[in-house]
């Protein structure tokens, strides 16, 4: 996802850019990873045993899908809990459209999905579930959450008509175009 959504100053850095035009680095880790999955060379690589551990990985966006990846390749049982009705957190409902694909999300989650990455999506941490539950469920519990209650600054003008905190507009903008 890094490589999609990264604005890529190392470009503008690149000393090759002094003789010849720079190393386009975000495209180039774009188009490997989409020939990959074109051609179906990303294959899912599920664990070979099992620990018997249990881990939960609150949050899905890049933290909680990070975790749960290498959690799961060293043989855990691993289930992510997303309070969305999706899973990717700010991936899904914070990065625009135009950014970051929606479909490419999707077709990472399917292959956590494939090698054995259990996602409970519409669940809130606190409130559908306990921490004890999960203390008491898992061997294991993760934070990755991210801040949804923006913080409010005293600037100038701050109450005028239009303005409204990022996460309101974004998460009610892209979920409207998914």
């Amino acid at each position: 996802f890094t490589g999609r959504v990264c604005p890529a100053p190392c470009e503008g850095s690149c000393v090759l850019g002094i003789n010849d035009p720079a190393v386009t680095i975000k495209n180039i880790e774009c188009a490997i990873i989409d020939k990959g999955y074109d051609e179906g060379w990303v294959k899912p690589n599920t664990p070979s045993s099992r620990t018997g551990k249990s881990v939960a990985v609150i949050g899905s966006c890049t933290a909680g899908l990070s975790a749960a990846d290498p959690l799961n390749k060293a043989g855990h049982l691993v289930t992510v809990y997303e309070r969305a009705d999706r899973i990717g957190g700010l991936l899904m409902y914070g990065i625009p459209n135009m950014k970051l694909e929606k479909t490419v999300v999707d077709r990472r989650v399917d292959l956590l999905i494939q090698e054995g990455v259990e996602f409970m999506t519409n669940t809130d941490v606190g409130k559908d579930i306990s921490t004890d539950e999960l203390q008491n469920n898992f061997d294991a519990v993760v934070f990755t959450t991210g801040a949804t209650k923006a913080r409010d600054l005293p600037a100038e003008n701050r109450n005028a008509k239009g303005i409204y905190p990022a996460m309101d507009y974004l998460t009610s903008n892209t979920k409207n175009r998914t």
